[in-house]
């Protein structure tokens, strides 16, 4: 039994020195990490554990990949979690997290090649990066897709249907909810069956 309770506290005692490094899954991987751990992580007061991937790279000419890279679509956080949900909108995409990462508050951002920095990602910034909404919602296709209400990540008539059921059982009684926003398709800040006539609408190419 002694030497149970010894072994506990040898590795118990590891784990400190162990949560103060920078550990990435992915260490030296993608080409601004470094950029990123020089802002973000090493300018802290302590080392913390961080997540970057850099998902799209978008070139000033997409059709050649060998031209020069403008902006980068990164997925970026540190350790650092507040139970509370932030979400914004890309085009029909909604991006979220369930509680927030430092220090970027969904956990997206893009980086700017030219400006050498770090931008994160909002719906403000579509006008100042080409391409930016078409690669959210159709190419890297992050977060979830908006009135995906079955989560089978795709818009259907069963999604309209499951709206409606949940309406009947109450399942959007509380806006802060992430299946509030998803099912707010009309984006009115209410959920309602019109939101499923939408759906509807949508999905026969009819306009709003």
């Amino acid at each position: 039994m002694k030497k149970i309770v010894s072994i506990f506290l040898v590795a118990m005692s590891l784990i400190p020195a162990y949560a103060a490094q920078n550990i990435n899954p992915n260490p030296g991987e993608y080409i601004y990490e470094d950029r990123f751990v020089k802002e973000y992580v090493d300018s802290r007061d302590f080392s913390e554990y961080y997540y970057y991937s850099e998902l799209y790279y978008h070139h000033v000419d997409e059709n050649d990949e060998n031209s020069e890279i403008d902006w980068v679509l990164v997925s970026a956080n540190i350790n650092m979690f507040m139970e509370r949900l932030y979400s914004t909108s890309i085009g029909n995409r909604l991006l979220f997290l369930d509680s927030e990462e430092m220090p970027f508050s969904c956990g997206y951002a893009v980086y700017d090649v030219k400006q050498d920095c770090f931008v994160e990602l909002s719906n403000s910034m579509l006008d100042d990066y080409e391409d930016l909404e078409d690669v959210v919602n159709n190419e890297v296709r992050i977060g979830k897709l908006r009135g995906d209400t079955d989560s089978d990540k795709q818009l259907t008539i069963l999604d309209a249907t499951t709206l409606q059921m949940g309406l009947v059982e109450n399942k959007y009684e509380y806006s802060y909810m992430l299946e509030y926003k998803i099912a707010d398709f009309d984006c009115d800040y209410k959920v309602t069956v019109m939101d499923a006539t939408a759906i509807q609408m949508k999905l026969a190419g009819i306009e709003a």
